[in-house]
């Protein structure tokens, strides 16, 4: 069974929650920005995060057109937690070019999985913003 603030459900035991968030953000430069925030409930123990990171947005990589890695940097989070971060650039459409970044976390054997889309222009302003966010990320521990 899975619960939260706001409903129940009964899942059989091949099916597993996994949770995800949406946060809205301004719209600029023709993108509505958000923060998207994945939840994997069990992650192997001894998976090693740059591991992770690829395995996790290996998926996307191939489904998205024109896409080129931008960068990947392993980062400690303000919180003292290891991250990993994949910057890459995709076309969805001609004359449309996006910049997603995602940040993998691994805390307590659940992976946490931030993803963002920007222009050009707000991979230099809007991120700032979203890296803020995501520093701020704590999770509770429940007892």
């Amino acid at each position: 069974m899975a619960a939260n603030n706001l409903f129940q459900i009964n899942l059989p035991e091949q099916w597993k929650e996994t949770t995800i968030h949406t946060f809205q953000g301004p719209h600029d430069s023709g993108v509505q920005h958000n923060l998207v925030l994945v939840i994997d409930p069990e992650v192997p123990k001894k998976t090693d995060l740059k591991e992770y990171a690829h395995q996790q947005s290996g998926v996307t990589k191939e489904a998205l057109p024109g896409f080129a890695l931008i960068s990947e940097t392993e980062k400690t989070m303000p919180s003292g937690a290891p991250a990993f971060e994949i910057i890459y650039k995709y076309v969805p459409g001609e004359g449309l070019e996006l910049f997603q970044k995602q940040v993998f976390m691994i805390i307590e054997g659940k992976g946490y999985i931030f993803s963002a889309t920007f222009s050009k222009k707000t991979l230099q302003t809007i991120a700032y913003e979203v890296d803020q966010i995501i520093a701020s990320f704590n999770p509770v521990k429940l007892s």
